[in-house]
């Protein structure tokens, strides 16, 4: 996964969801998105498919899947407008 892209995004567009932001970039690399164990895509974002998702406070669980295979997980916390913290899950 390359974060700075995701930065970059968040950066440049400041007019659209951030989540859907960055489940866009990172399906444009190539993974498929689970958001707390649901599997979702940025166009779901944008129709408002899962505004709980959206107004969740705190973090909110990412697992990346490439091939069908997991390759990554995280979490996201919003901190701003358009400022996330990506932490690596550890378990």
């Amino acid at each position: 996964m390359n974060v700075q892209k995701i930065f970059d995004r968040l950066h440049e567009d400041k007019k659209n969801s951030e989540l859907g932001i960055i489940c866009g970039e990172l399906e444009e690399q190539g993974y498929k998105v689970m958001l707390d164990g649901r599997e979702v895509t940025s166009a779901e974002i944008y129709d408002c498919d899962h505004e709980d998702l959206e107004d969740k406070v705190g973090p909110v669980n990412v697992s990346l899947y490439k091939n069908g295979s997991l390759e990554q997980e995280f979490t996201l916390e919003f901190v701003g407008d358009h400022e996330v913290v990506i932490e690596r899950k550890i378990e």
